[in-house]
């Protein structure tokens, strides 16, 4: 295999160089950035590519690396066990840049000053990349997408030349998918749920390049050997297209806010009137411990950032099974027990929740408040039961 890709580079290699005619003004590479687009949470954070171009012969490429197929094997299994292939492919440029506008997301071009030999190289480099044998690649949300893709490629390509302006600001993962997450908020709780506190650490301005709008700013200001700009033209299509997204009006907050509310009202019922309430108190452990099933299977079997998450806390696995003492209650010594141990790791993550090393989703809150007030109404309406 190794011998193939070394005789498949000279081919490219020399069939580059019969047909490349070097003019900084009729061909060369760009970055292209696109804007976010939040109707489908993979496009939120916006998009990354490679624009190879060339007036003399008319190619004008697009290189993406953000392709995955639905249709693919096991494709949710996949997606779960973080183990999901994406791959690189090779588009008509002024398509590619059609479909984009006519999703009304902006479009940033950045002409890379690169020599020839740079050029032939990177075009070595991506046409051997789309290979079927090597198109495709392991997906990770952080480390390795659309825009790191592009930021290792550079790197590799043109070597200890190339020099990336820092991104200044102590930020984290989750602090960058926060600022292109306010109006998905849905979107954003779910991350915050199943991913821990790896995505909490304050991160390096590399990683920063996660994000491909903040690529775009490294490479604004990024050099080659230090004295000449690796960017040296900027083009932004339809910047007056500054779209105002419209979230969900069914927030967490407000959907959080009525369970709250409403678990206040049958707690203080069943307190009051002896009422009970177990199929609700059913389908609220049986939810949780599902959740925390999830996680605990992220955590330990998968290759996503999910270790160590304090969401389990409040999420027990545990609570599938004790969902099922509100139908049928074997042993309310064993429930209350149970409860009491819940209650005082529920109180324990409040007190605890400016310090842990992991931002959890504020909106959970509420959320946590009335499980936490469910648990404490049936310790004591249990406990006076047994009593009586």
């Amino acid at each position: 295999m190794k011998v193939h890709k070394i005789i498949l580079t000279i081919i490219l290699w020399f069939t580059f160089l019969s047909s490349y005619s070097y003019d900084n003004e009729q061909s060369g590479f760009s970055v292209i950035t696109i804007g976010p687009y939040e109707n489908e949470l993979y496009s939120a954070f916006g998009h990354s590519g490679i624009r190879y171009y060339n007036k003399n012969t008319g190619e004008d490429y697009f290189y993406n690396y953000g392709i995955f197929d639905f249709d693919q094997p096991n494709f949710y299994l996949n997606f779960l066990n973080g183990r999901l292939l994406y791959k690189v492919g090779k588009y008509s440029y002024p398509a590619a840049k059609n479909y984009y506008i006519d999703q009304e997301r902006f479009v940033k071009e950045q002409l890379l000053n690169l020599d020839q030999s740079q050029e032939i190289l990177l075009y070595n480099y991506l046409e051997q990349n789309i290979q079927p044998e090597n198109a495709n690649y392991l997906y990770n949300y952080v480390y390795d997408n659309c825009a790191t893709k592009i930021r290792d490629i550079l790197s590799e390509v043109i070597g200890d030349q190339l020099s990336f302006s820092e991104v200044t600001g102590d930020v984290s993962f989750r602090n960058l998918m926060d600022m292109y997450l306010k109006n998905n908020l849905w979107g954003d709780l779910g991350i915050d749920i199943c991913l821990g506190p790896e995505i909490d650490r304050v991160i390096s301005y590399k990683d920063k390049m996660f994000i491909p709008d903040f690529l775009f700013r490294s490479l604004e200001k990024a050099s080659l050997g230090g004295s000449k700009e690796l960017v040296k033209e900027t083009v932004i299509l339809n910047p007056s297209i500054i779209k105002e997204f419209r979230g969900n009006f069914l927030t967490p907050n407000i959907i959080f806010f009525i369970f709250f509310i409403f678990i206040l009202t049958i707690s203080f019922r069943q307190i009051k009137y002896d009422i009970s309430y177990h199929l609700i108190d059913f389908f609220i452990f049986l939810s949780t411990g599902l959740i925390g099933l999830l996680l605990s299977y992220l955590w330990l079997f998968t290759d996503h950032l999910s270790s160590n998450n304090f969401n389990l806390v409040w999420a027990l696995p545990s609570n599938i099974l004790i969902s099922f003492l509100f139908i049928k209650v074997l042993s309310k010594k064993l429930l209350v027990n149970y409860l009491i141990l819940y209650a005082s790791s529920l109180i324990a993550l409040f007190l605890m929740w400016s310090f842990i090393p992991q931002n959890l989703n504020e909106s959970l809150v509420l959320l946590i408040s009335g499980i936490l007030v469910r648990v404490l109404t049936n310790i004591l309406c249990i406990s006076r039961s047994a009593v009586q």
